[in-house]
């Protein structure tokens, strides 16, 4: 075979291979955070169509705010999981959700995620910041977070602390299972403190 005949099969050759490892690459997975069901919901709001919230800002570890779900594999080392990724950044979705869980829990109909317009009716400002929100597959899931909720109308203040684990099985659908009922915790103790205000 005349040389460049055999460069042009050596080089065909080399892109079906490349081709075919392409082909062969896993499928990426994505997951979501997902609010409670209706079927939550505790009580009734006092009177009309509950108090004005407004959640956020709500401040993630940068460390978190990536498209890949982050496991830990060590006391201080991360995994990043290239084919199993959020459908939203966390940084969109997690207080998204928290929100959407409060409208459920206090309940209300006037729930506003920051940044919110002027015009919206905000009595109690919901503030979160999470310092952790991960685990390890086969291992916990953990959220330890801070959180304030300010009362515009007299400026009164409450603060509170939230840590909360949940076993995370062996899979990323039980992990982002897991993590799930890790914002929900969160979310009632959040709405325990807003409920407060209104007795």
């Amino acid at each position: 075979m005349p040389l460049f005949l055999r460069r042009v099969a050596y080089v065909v050759g080399v892109t079906l291979l490349v081709g075919s490892s392409a082909c062969s690459s896993p499928a990426t997975t994505f997951y979501a955070l997902n609010p409670l069901p209706p079927a939550a919901t505790q009580g009734d709001p006092a009177g009309g169509r509950g108090p004005g919230v407004g959640v956020g800002p709500v401040f993630l570890p940068e460390r978190l705010d990536r498209p890949q779900i982050v496991t830990r594999i060590g006391e201080n080392t991360l995994h990043l999981a290239e084919f199993d990724q959020w459908a939203a950044p966390l940084r969109d979705s997690f207080p998204r959700v928290l929100a959407e869980n409060l409208s459920i829990l206090i309940p209300t109909d006037r729930v506003s995620v920051f940044p919110w317009s002027p015009e919206e009716p905000i009595e109690y400002e919901v503030r979160v910041e999470v310092t952790q929100f991960d685990g390890s597959l086969g291992g916990d899931c953990s959220l330890i977070s801070r959180w304030s909720i300010l009362r515009r109308a007299d400026k009164r203040l409450t603060m509170g602390t939230s840590n909360h684990t949940e076993p995370a099985g062996n899979t990323y659908t039980t992990l982002v299972a897991a993590e799930n009922r890790l914002l929900a915790a969160l979310s009632r103790d959040v709405a325990t403190a807003v409920k407060a205000f209104l007795q």
